[in-house]
């Protein structure tokens, strides 16, 4: 009984505190600026929704199996004095090279952290007609994911990213994503050592190119 009565205290402080937000869509706000004081930017057409309902994203090929899932985490704290909160797709990945598990970061989608940008894998934007994906429009852009990898020291691989979008092969949902070289800056082998130690990770885990992935549960 007393769980029962705090859970449905918790759940009723959350919409309170939700109420003292406004609500103004994740990619349509045309007269606000993301982040503005008592803002709640929320996915409020469900976009994030395809990425999630898959389950399990798998990709395999090369001697390498790339698995991926993403969770949508509502009402997020984005910064440090919480001004305004914002849904998130938060995603972990499990990489195995030649039949070892090299990178495994599923189990962080169960963790709450402070603020999104504490995850290894979380949403920016959209982005649009890029070479990859001429001609996606609204709601098929490519989304722009933040990307890092456990215990990294390199300020080279500190800002990296992949991009990703969903699109169809006869009834299959197929799920995109591509690495770039581009986003490692400048050459993670490479440090001043008159500023900084050098770095212990000088190689990304996950490698450069371009997968399909597909749904496997």
């Amino acid at each position: 009984m007393k769980t029962i009565f705090f859970i449905v205290t918790l759940l009723i402080t959350q919409i309170s505190t939700a109420q003292q937000f406004v609500i103004v869509d994740l990619y349509n706000y045309p007269d606000v600026s993301y982040g503005e004081n008592g803002y709640y930017f929320k996915d409020t057409q469900g976009y994030f929704n395809q990425f999630t309902e898959a389950g399990t994203w798998q990709y395999t090929g090369n001697n390498i199996t790339i698995q991926l899932r993403f969770v949508k985490k509502t009402f997020t704290k984005n910064t440090i004095d919480n001004i305004y909160r914002t849904d998130a797709l938060i995603g972990g990945m499990r990489i195995v090279k030649n039949g070892i598990e090299v990178l495994n970061t599923l189990n962080t989608l169960n963790e709450n952290k402070n603020s999104v940008v504490d995850y290894f894998i979380y949403d920016g934007y959209k982005v649009r007609n890029t070479i990859d994906c001429l001609g996606c429009t609204i709601p098929n852009q490519r989304l722009y994911m933040y990307y890092n990898e456990p215990d990294n020291d390199n300020n080279h691989l500190a800002s990296m990213y992949f991009l990703m979008h969903i699109y169809k092969n006869g009834s299959a949902s197929i799920l995109r994503v591509v690495f770039p070289e581009e986003a490692v800056i400048g050459d993670p082998t490479q440090y001043d050592p008159e500023v900084e130690n050098a770095p212990t990770k000088t190689q990304v885990i996950l490698p450069f190119g371009k997968y399909d992935f597909k749904k496997v549960n």
